[in-house]
């Protein structure tokens, strides 16, 4: 690309701040021409073109990036070493290479993707849904401490009776297959909810598994959408009660729903409806964890009464979970979850990382228009 072009690219970043911001005034046109139109048919090509491929090119450009920093560290090494006239010259060029990239790549998370967070909330969604369906005037949902303990105690229950049909080994739960067979299972969850959410159909290539899992444990990562390949990646290398939520959750972003609540809201009602035990109970104790520190902000003393009901073995899954990642703590996942802190942020999530307890908001509006069910 020659210099001119290269500055020209330049012009990309402001652009691509522009249409974010100007799509923000306007979610419904966002959510019907592009989130549930356009953007499908991109991803849709995407998706099928990278399942191709048996591998995540995700992490073929992860290991792409860090060898390139490394070799532009090398060379610019070389460069003090052999030749210090010509440092002012590599770094100039190099530094517009590098914000060349950066604002292209930007423009393109916005083209193909990042449009997504600008859509309709997936709460009026559901309640604009249930008004056309019933013939209702519903506008909001009245979100109390007593909603909450009944959400709380039913997710209990649930966990608890799922837990009675999962396989275990040495006490912890094991998913029905192996990782392979999680991925090739999981589309399943979706096809048994698309006459309640129709925007989640559509043709994508199943997730990928990450190779280097354990590696990536260490930024506390459990997966990543990458809108450049329509790729829904998971960690395989955690315990196996995450890794079909967590699949789901992958795939909701593939599907257009780019906030990370909405997204572990819809892989709940995937699993809880997925036709497989794991699914249910993975589900389950996904939303029992979110719902579980919500009520212990908010009525400490009915959280530690409702959660003398858990079973001992969910317990045992639980603190399984906890010492699994216990190994992995560390500056890496300090640093990665400030990174996806002020990613959430640059994306109009103001709340950050904190708008995950969200997901507790749409689980009460569910439960507030259609009742329980065991």
């Amino acid at each position: 690309m020659s210099k001119k072009l290269k500055l020209l690219s330049l012009l990309l970043f402001p652009l691509s701040i522009l249409i974010n911001t100007i799509s923000s005034r306007y979610p419904y046109f966002i959510e019907k021409y592009y989130s549930i139109s356009i953007n499908k048919f991109i991803v849709a090509i995407l998706s099928n073109i990278s399942g191709i491929f048996p591998f995540s090119l995700y992490e073929l450009t992860i290991y792409l990036i860090v060898i390139s920093i490394v070799s532009f560290i090398i060379y610019t090494i070389y460069i003090i070493i052999s030749n210090p006239n010509k440092l002012k010259v590599f770094i100039k060029n190099s530094l517009l290479n590098i914000l060349s990239i950066i604002s292209i790549a930007y423009f393109l998370f916005i083209i193909l993707w990042g449009l997504n967070y600008n859509r309709i909330p997936l709460e009026t969604t559901l309640i604009e849904s249930y008004n056309l369906k019933y013939n209702k005037s519903i506008s909001s949902i009245d979100k109390t401490k007593e909603s909450l303990a009944n959400l709380y105690e039913f997710l209990i229950e649930n966990a608890n009776e799922a837990r009675k049909l999962v396989k275990s080994s040495d006490g912890v739960m094991k998913a029905n297959t192996d990782y392979k067979g999680i991925i090739n299972r999981a589309y399943l969850g979706y096809e048994s909810i698309l006459d309640f959410l129709p925007n989640l159909s559509g043709n994508y290539s199943n997730a990928k598994y990450v190779m280097s899992s354990k590696l990536m444990c260490y930024t506390g990562i459990t997966g990543i959408y990458f809108p450049f390949t329509g790729e829904a990646n998971v960690n395989i290398a955690i315990p196996d009660i995450y890794i079909p939520s967590t699949t789901l959750h992958e795939m909701a972003h593939q599907r257009g729903y780019a906030s990370e609540d909405e997204a572990n809201f819809i892989a709940y009602l995937a699993s809880i409806n997925h036709p497989d035990i794991d699914f249910k109970y993975s589900g389950y104790i996904l939303a029992l964890n979110h719902t579980a520190n919500a009520l212990y902000s908010v009525d400490y003393d009915t959280y530690v009464t409702l959660s003398k009901n858990i079973s001992e073995d969910v317990l045992d899954d639980l603190k399984n979970n906890r010492d699994f990642w216990d190994k992995y703590e560390g500056k890496i996942d300090d640093i990665s979850n400030e990174i996806n802190n002020n990613y959430l942020k640059a994306n109009g999530v103001s709340e950050g990382v904190k708008s995950y307890g969200k997901m507790v908001d749409l689980l009460l509006t569910y439960y507030s228009l259609y009742p329980y069910k065991n």
